[in-house]
């Protein structure tokens, strides 16, 4: 039996997999062995046409932890959520009040925002209230928990260490 990637020429980008040849002009098939096609049809994105062949692609690593921090950063939050998760860091609504009214990036995203972008609250970390320091790890976490994710352990004590001791984490 015969395994084949597609390459479309329009795009340049492979574009599929099957096991009969594509009869398009603009498609060229490539023909693989049934390891290639069966790794190519698990991540596709794993994989690049280069000189004629199906090869990995060497910045697939790379790629994803950008796409996964791209994904990250456009979380969102109302700007009354965000100030929840400050008060669960441990500071209260007077010093989150006296930090806005000195930090007018802060303030402004918080009070003409509808929503607040991760990845915009992340540039203006780190957030330190007397001994309450936030970071953008911090903030990250605070984000994808009111999203639903599930965080790595690492992370979850990363916060509960904030939350109910030292008041400080990195």
């Amino acid at each position: 039996m015969a395994y084949y990637i597609f390459y479309d020429k329009n795009i340049e980008k492979l574009n599929g997999a099957g096991q009969c040849s594509c009869i398009q002009e603009e498609v060229e098939n490539i023909e693989v062995s049934e390891d290639i096609y069966s790794l190519y049809n698990e991540t596709p994105d794993k994989y690049i046409y280069l000189d004629g062949e199906i090869v990995e692609n060497p910045n697939y690593e790379e790629e994803q932890a950008q796409q996964e921090q791209d994904r990250i950063n456009n979380l969102t939050m109302t700007a009354l959520d965000f100030i929840g998760v400050l008060q669960g860091f441990g500071l209260t609504l007077e010093e989150i009040n006296a930090y806005l009214e000195n930090n007018l990036a802060v303030k402004m995203q918080l009070t003409y925002c509808q929503n607040v972008y991760c990845g915009v609250v992340k540039q203006l970390m780190p957030i330190t209230v007397g001994d309450i320091i936030i970071t953008t790890d911090m903030v990250e976490i605070a984000f994808r928990v009111k999203h639903g994710e599930d965080i790595k352990e690492t992370d979850t004590l990363v916060v509960e260490e904030t939350v109910n001791g030292t008041r400080q984490a990195s």
